[in-house]
């Protein structure tokens, strides 16, 4: 049995200054001994299919601002199960509409410096640890409201995800043979960041914080403190 961290989207280089010490905290202070982050850990905005930010850099200049917050969260956890999301997989999705093979390009371990003990699991890949599945969230009830929870009913069984930045919090439901949760894990993005200024059209915000999953029967949602973001 578990007691597991779970990591929102960062989106590097877009993710909030103070995250790494706010999961760090959360890590010590519930006495988890995993971690998983749900996915998007990079954002890739300069090949993503939004509209580019005028004024931004190259990807390479992107690329190297990324690695530097995603070394954060390698010094704080060094053994990660990392859920690669719609953004992460930018690389092999841009290079598929091209024709390529994705034996050409480097693995995202590679592209952003991934130390061995992180375990890079392929997109739309369902973890699942003590009977729950983690998942990145972009797929089965996506972006509706309770997306988790609407998930775990039609899967019977215990859900976290993220990719729905607006969305945190846990929803439990039973049947007649068990108990089961949905579990929305909000993000871990500064929405000030030029890199997210494509999600400034959206009237619902991101919610920043993380999840923390017990033996996989508690679940819970642990908002970053608002004093923390308006410092």
């Amino acid at each position: 049995m578990s007691r597991v961290l779970v990591i929102g989207d960062t989106h590097c280089p877009a993710m909030f200054d103070g995250y790494p010490s706010f999961l760090e905290e959360m890590y010590e202070q519930w006495g988890c001994d995993r971690v998983v982050h749900i996915g998007d850990l990079v954002d890739f905005h300069a090949i993503s299919y939004h509209q580019t930010q005028f004024g931004l850099e190259s990807i390479e200049h992107e690329l190297e601002e990324a690695r530097t917050q995603v070394s954060l969260l390698t010094d704080s956890f060094k053994k990660v199960d990392y859920l690669i999301g719609n953004h992460s997989a930018l690389p092999t999705r841009q290079a598929a509409d091209a024709g390529l093979p994705p034996s050409m390009l480097k693995s995202l371990s590679d592209m952003v410096g991934l130390p061995k003990g992180w375990t890079v699991h392929p997109r739309h890949h369902d973890l699942v640890i003590d009977d729950v599945i983690y998942r990145h969230g972009d797929k089965g009830r996506s972006n509706q409201q309770n997306a988790a929870y609407l998930n775990a009913q039609i899967e019977f069984r215990s859900v976290v995800q993220g990719h729905y930045h607006a969305q945190a919090g846990v929803v439990y439901g039973a049947n007649h043979l068990t108990r089961f949760f949905g579990l929305q894990v909000g993000c871990g993005t500064d929405p000030r960041s030029p890199y997210m200024e494509y999600s400034k059209i959206y009237s619902k915000r991101p919610i920043l914080g993380c999840g923390i999953v017990l033996d996989g029967e508690y679940a819970t949602f642990e908002p970053l403190p608002l004093e923390l973001y308006r410092s």
